[in-house]
């Protein structure tokens, strides 16, 4: 069942690194009750004043038996937590997550570990090219748009627990979809751009001219090259973790670069139509992210604001920009929770809210869609659709 009670409810956080300790921050300035662990204590004096409650013990942290326990620790250590979580997680109570960039091997290790039926995948599109306590901040998280995934074994409850936390708490958005889905989308725009910065940065230190090309330097390389400062072998480690997915990304890559290196080696006449078409096939992504820009750049209207509408891209009853459509969409019990939910993300639609509760939401600007799975749970997931999104895939 979805617990929305703010005095009731808890999250636990094992690892205050980057994306833990930022997210444990965030929970904390929410006036949530969060739980923490970390493997060496040096922060815990600060987060104690954040409000953070922290213990000393995978085990005390199971037991202490928050409603979303979120693994925030290595993904080589993952075996490990997970053996001490298997014996003293309370399954009716708790729902496992973490906020791994790799999702299948992530479920195949709570599978091994007998968790299976209590988890659900979670990956916050934020970070950094720093890391640790001392990097985190609750900013981090800021309009961070996050992927669930989900299979089979997944129940509702748990997902709708996990997506309170996300949407309700930390008023970011999310999606939903499968560990397949996630881990070839995530190679595609993040794992292989952190091969292609470490590549260029590679190419600089070998080039003769490096020290009068440093000088020269600015945006393009600066932002071109900005995760190639991210500690390789953390690099190292997450590249790994989809070796797969990013060994076939890059060979397309490759292609690609080997086509413009012809093209720009080729002094014909035909030479001019081959650059164009090479530069031109991109168009779509760069009308999208135009797009994008000019609907953010809009101002939000006092009918937002006294409508206690947040956002500045979405179209609803009391907001007047084009950069977004709402639709409800009403599903009954027959229908398959998880389809739903997977087509609403293959649509370009965000879940920004959820509850199970009609009256949660007061204002009816947002529209709502309504996931009725049986006669037990009743889940209203407010939903915002990016036209702009749905231009660029037609």
């Amino acid at each position: 069942m979805l617990n929305t009670n703010s005095e009731t409810f808890s999250v636990g956080i094992l690892g205050l690194g980057l994306i833990g300790g930022s997210l444990a921050k965030r929970l904390a300035k929410e006036n949530c009750t969060v739980y923490a662990y970390n493997r060496h204590s040096q922060m815990y004096n600060q987060a104690k004043e954040l409000g953070i409650i922290c213990v000393d013990s995978v085990k005390e942290l199971a037991l202490k038996k928050p409603n979303v326990l979120f693994l925030c620790n290595s993904l080589s250590s993952m075996p490990i937590v997970l053996s001490q979580l298997e014996h003293n997680i309370d399954k009716s109570i708790t729902t496992l997550s973490d906020v791994g960039s790799v999702k299948s091997l992530v479920r195949q290790q709570v599978k091994e570990a007998n968790l299976a039926d209590c988890y659900v995948g979670a990956h916050p599109m934020a970070g950094s090219e720093f890391s640790g306590w001392e990097a985190s901040c609750n900013e981090l998280l800021d309009s961070a748009l996050w992927a669930l995934t989900v299979d089979s074994c997944t129940q509702l409850w748990r997902v709708a627990n996990v997506l309170h936390v996300i949407t309700n708490v930390c008023k970011n958005r999310a999606i939903v979809i499968n560990d397949s889905v996630h881990d070839k989308s995530a190679a595609l725009i993040s794992h292989m751009p952190h091969v292609v910065a470490t590549a260029l940065a590679n190419v600089l230190c070998n080039n003769l001219n490096r020290n009068i090309a440093i000088q020269l330097a600015a945006g393009s390389w600066r932002d071109m090259t900005r995760v190639s400062l991210t500690d390789p072998q953390r690099t190292r480690a997450m590249v790994s973790e989809d070796r797969d997915n990013v060994s076939i990304l890059l060979r397309s890559l490759i292609a690609q670069l080997d086509k413009a290196a012809s093209m720009l080696e080729d002094s014909s006449e035909n030479s001019d139509d081959a650059e164009r078409e090479f530069f031109d096939e991109a168009k779509a992504w760069r009308e999208y992210k135009y797009a994008m820009r000019l609907s953010k750049s809009k101002n939000i209207s006092k009918k937002h604001l006294e409508h206690g509408c947040e956002c500045d891209s979405c179209e609803c009853d009391s907001c007047e920009c084009d950069s977004c459509e709402c639709d409800s969409c009403e599903c009954d019990s027959s229908s398959s929770w998880r389809e739903n939910l997977l087509n609403s993300a293959k649509k370009g639609e965000e879940i920004i809210g959820i509850s199970n509760n009609k009256d949660f939401f007061d204002g009816k600007f947002y529209a709502a869609n309504k996931l009725s799975v049986d006669s037990k749970y009743s889940y209203e997931f407010l939903v915002r659709k990016n036209a702009n999104m749905l231009k660029f895939m037609r």
